[in-house]
Order: structure tokens, then sequence, then C-alpha cells
């Protein structure tokens, strides 16, 4: 049957329909695909931080220069430091399994039940979901929040991304896993120790995991991703720590 001498009939409205229906869903994707998340936060262990996020990209700079570039199809992971010349490249399965050999692991980012605390609010300037971490009980029984909580995770669930690009901030920042983007993560941490179980601080602290400080959107570009060329390739170890003629050569260009 030749559908286009009945256009007015109920199956070509429906065939219509369904023809918008997937313009409306390509012209989002597309849209969502010119859009980058630049994030400028501050972790614990790696300090001031810029993370830029695409939906297949993510690129973590330090204020020592030192960065992260993560990059679909393959999502091997990038390690360069300009000031040295030199980049190194792990792939996706090494780095999920060990992470950043230079994080300095803190107590306060380890895996905690979460609960849905907000389902939807805001978090400078970003609509977010915000967690809390219940107290649990000595048998290990999750404590209703209207007692309290350990802590709160905040996560951006509207900027889609692929999966390995969450799995790759998650490992980066040593956060658990969520459904969103981290952007901030604060729980109690244990109380410090001198040894032989003798506490100088006696009292939980509130350890800051993660934190933002600003956000915004802007158009894509794919450049801000490239991994430069003709640096000596080398390993994440000798990026991060160097020898000490790496040491002495950056601290005469910060005295200068």
């Amino acid at each position: 049957m030749d559908y286009s001498k009945i256009a007015g009939s109920p199956r070509a409205a429906t065939l219509l329909g369904i023809a918008a229906s997937h313009l409306f869903v390509l012209s989002a994707q597309s849209a969502q695909a010119e859009e980058m998340l630049c994030l400028y936060q501050r972790h614990k262990a790696l300090g001031d931080i810029e993370v830029q996020i695409a939906e297949k990209f993510a690129k973590v700079t330090q204020k020592n220069g030192l960065t992260f570039v993560i990059a679909g199809p393959t999502w091997d992971v990038s390690v360069f430091q300009p000031r040295k010349k030199k980049i190194a490249r792990l792939t996706y399965a090494n780095f999920i399994r060990n992470g950043p050999k230079h994080i300095e692991y803190f107590d306060g980012a380890t895996d905690w039940p979460l609960v849905v605390e907000k389902s939807s609010t805001e978090y400078k300037g970003l609509p977010a979901k915000a967690y809390a971490l219940p107290f649990k009980s000595k048998d290990g029984k999750i404590v209703s929040l209207k007692h309290g909580k350990v802590g709160s995770y905040y996560v951006n669930t509207t900027f889609k991304v692929d999966p390995h690009i969450r799995n790759f901030l998650f490992q980066m920042f040593h956060l658990q896993p969520a459904d969103g983007i981290p952007l901030k993560y604060v729980k109690l941490g244990k109380p410090h120790r001198f040894g032989q179980d003798l506490a100088y601080n006696r009292s939980e602290v509130v350890v800051t995991a993660l934190d933002t400080m600003t956000a915004k959107s802007k158009p894509f570009q794919r450049n801000i991703f490239a991994v430069p060329g003709g640096y000596k390739t080398t390993t994440e170890s000798d990026i991060t720590f160097g020898d000490k003629t790496d040491d002495l050569r950056e601290i005469m260009e910060d005295l200068n």
C-alpha cells in the first residue's frame, strides 16, 4: 500500500509523530554534545583543581599543571606534566584498579550507605541530588536520619555522561560511586592519634573530601581534551615524583 496517498490517515499521523520524537531525541543529544561542564573544585588531596567534562571526555588539571585526560572510545587515561614535557598512558582498567599513584588517600571517603535526602535541589547553581550518609549501629544496620547523619554527598545528574567518565571521576577523587557527577562530599573522620591508641583529638572531625567552588557550562571544544605530542613517554610515577634534577629545576622556576 502506498502510504503517501493517505497522509491524513491515523497511521500516517502516527508515523510522523514517531519521526518527530526521534528528531527531538537526536536534537537533544546534539545539544548535549555541544556543551561541556567546567568546574573549579577543591579536593583534600589534590588541592585546587579545574575539572572539564563532556559526554565522552574529562580533564582534571591541578594547580601545578599535572593533568589527567580520559577520552572515548578507548577510555585510556593520559597523564602529563607540561613543565616536565613528560606523558604517561594508562589503560582504563589499570586506572580504575589502581587510581592515580600520587593521591594521598585519606580517612573520610570510603564506601558508605547512601540515602536520598533531596532528590532535587541545587548546588553552586547546578541541579543536584543530595545523599545523606546515615549513622550505622554496632551491628551495621542503618540508623534513621532523624538521629543525624555521618555526612553528605551532592551529585549532578542532569548533565549526561558516559559511565566511564563517572567512574574515572570517582577513582580520581577516591569517592564512592553514585549516579551523577560528584560536586561535594563531606564525612565525619576518625580522631587523630599518636599511636598506641592515644588520641590527641578525641572528637570526630569533619572531612571535606571534595567541594565545588564555581560551576558553569560552555560550548564543547574538542581541543581542550587534546593530548600533547612531542612529550617524553614515561611512567606516571616518574611524572608525579620525578627525580632530583626535576625537583631542583622546579624549585628554581618557582623562585624566578
